[in-house]
């Protein structure tokens, strides 16, 4: 609120915080990784792609599992979203 006017400051927020960067929405944004939207650590093409590689194999092992009738009774399978790109067997 400006204090001369009465009226609601019009620039827009900072990113994560409620105010605007004149009225102290800079002094809470944090940098780097530290950021809460950061998503570069451990996040290179090789690691995805070997985390990736190996969704699809335990995916694939719990299918043939499941139609050879090696689960448990009772059990559950693998809650998640599957993989996209699934290997010919």
């Amino acid at each position: 609120m400006a204090r001369s006017t009465g009226e609601i400051c019009r620039k827009a927020a900072v990113t994560g915080c409620k105010t605007c960067k004149s009225h102290g929405g800079h002094k809470n944004v944090r940098r780097g990784d530290q950021h809460w939207n950061y998503h570069g650590a451990g996040q290179t093409q090789p690691e995805r792609q070997e985390r990736h590689d190996m969704a699809v194999f335990f995916y694939e092992t719990e299918n043939l599992m499941a139609k050879l009738g090696m689960l448990a009774p009772g059990s559950t399978r693998t809650r998640g979203r599957k993989p996209k790109k699934l290997h010919a067997v």
